[in-house]
């Protein structure tokens, strides 16, 4: 009953807006990719482990992905709504939740389609903007994207990762060219008795929560970007409980990063920064990890384009867990050639990953990404492949990780069809040794509008 107002709530909603808005826009996309055939042997060294069975899978390895997004622009206002539905026609793997209700049969709360709605209001000529509602891998443009790895190692202002709600107001002056700057609250809708009886929403827990970030575009074109939040609380993220989101500081994050797209000639370039520190209370001390990255782009012909990229992480003694530290490296490499006077192109994803930790116990899960509250957000596989079985932990590790995906593309004027494989070797290191191999064949199909 819940779930039919929400929905009839919403339409009635839109039909309102519609009628007084100035500009309506839709936008979306469809990707169905499915993978033809996939097979893995986690530890190749094990004579008693074997190939699984070749098997092919609907709706790519993220269970496909149907976004809808609406966009309406009326007077000094802006209001976005959207949904994120999975091959199944369903809430895309269950990672939204409606904050204000929770699941019968579940501790988490209750799962929507609406990845995004929120709202923003423009005042003084555009020198300052209030956001406020519900987002999804939201930075405001203050976080730039690497040019072959993607999305960067720093936090979004707001995503399903740190939690979805934000209040923010933005600052544009006019009288210092290029400068911005953004400071918001994750301030989270309530029911029931009202946010005065919820402890996150709180003014002496929810100012501790303050996220900062700032840009300033120089004159030649090179743009700055900086932001520190001095704590991390997943307010809002079902798999924490109310009181550990709404209360717990799990680490402080400040980042700098800096575009410079003419600084070499016909090489833009951006390069980036993380600083994040903790109170390790078992130790009883601050400890500290670091994230620096650089990545370019270069086009030795017209018709090829080449993007380099290369990040480093180390976490110090005891971030990661007690007695442990890591060094980490990723390595990406693309390349896409399109013949000339053709829809058609060929391209190339390289990547590689090595890290060594002190205790073998930095990485957990078949997809062997970082175990930890405090930088979850590293992994020694690519696109969620999985990789050589872990061994034990006790002993100094090392791993490595080779990821290569050639593919063959024809662009349609909305879209993609692709045909590649993807192939993926790993050997990890301890007290015990183990390989993997993991490959797949996706046949691409993305439309978007």
């Amino acid at each position: 009953m819940k779930t039919n107002k929400l929905i009839v709530g919403t339409i009635a909603f839109i039909a309102g807006t519609l009628l007084s808005a100035q500009t309506v826009s839709f936008h979306g996309y469809m990707d169905y990719t499915n993978f033809a055939v996939g097979q893995e042997n986690t530890n190749l060294k094990d004579s008693s482990t074997e190939w699984t069975k070749a098997s092919a899978e609907y709706g790519s390895f993220y269970n496909g992905r149907t976004e809808l997004n609406m966009n309406v622009a009326a007077a000094n206002f802006v209001f976005n709504i959207g949904i994120r539905l999975d091959a199944g026609g369903n809430s895309w793997y269950s990672l939204y939740h409606d904050v204000t209700q929770t699941n019968d049969d579940d501790d988490g709360y209750a799962v929507t389609p609406f990845h995004q709605m929120n709202i923003r209001a423009s005042f003084l000529n555009d020198q300052i903007f209030v956001y406020t509602g519900r987002f999804e891998e939201w930075n405001a443009g203050y976080i730039f994207n690497g040019y072959a790895l993607g999305g960067q190692n720093i936090r979004n202002l707001a995503d399903r990762d740190n939690g979805q709600h934000l209040t923010a107001i933005e600052f544009c002056p006019q009288f210092i060219s290029g400068l911005k700057v953004l400071a918001g609250l994750p301030i989270l809708p309530v029911s029931g008795n009202g946010v005065n009886y919820w402890t996150g929403n709180q003014w002496e827990n929810l100012y501790k929560k303050v996220k900062l970030v700032a840009q300033y575009k120089t004159p030649t074109g090179i743009i700055f970007n900086g932001g520190w939040r001095p704590g991390t609380y997943y307010t809002g993220i079902y798999a924490y409980d109310n009181a550990d989101g709404a209360t717990t500081n799990y680490f402080g994050e400040a980042y700098l990063q800096a575009d410079m797209p003419y600084l070499v000639p016909n090489v833009p370039l951006n390069a980036s920064f993380d600083f994040r520190y903790r109170k390790n209370n078992t130790v009883g001390k601050e400890v500290f990890a670091y994230y620096a990255g650089v990545s370019g782009q270069v086009k030795p012909v017209s018709n090829l384009t080449v993007n380099f990229e290369d990040r480093v992480f180390y976490a110090d003694d005891h971030y990661l867990a007690t007695n442990e530290k890591l060094i980490y490296d990723v390595l990406g490499l693309n390349a896409v050639y399109t013949f000339a006077g053709t829809p058609y192109q060929i391209g190339m994803q390289l990547n590689t990953m090595y890290a060594q930790d002190a205790n073998g116990s930095s990485f957990a899960n078949a997809t062997s990404r970082i175990d930890s509250k405090w930088c979850d957000d590293l992994a020694m596989s690519s696109d969620w492949m999985d990789t050589a079985a872990l061994p034990a932990s006790g002993s100094a590790g090392r791993y490595f990780t080779m990821y290569g995906y050639p593919y063959v593309q024809k662009n349609f004027a909305n879209g993609y069809a692709r045909l590649g494989i993807e192939i993926q070797y790993s050997r990890f290191q301890t007290s015990n040794t183990t390989e993997g191999i993991t490959y797949r064949v996706p046949v691409g199909l993305c439309f978007w509008f």
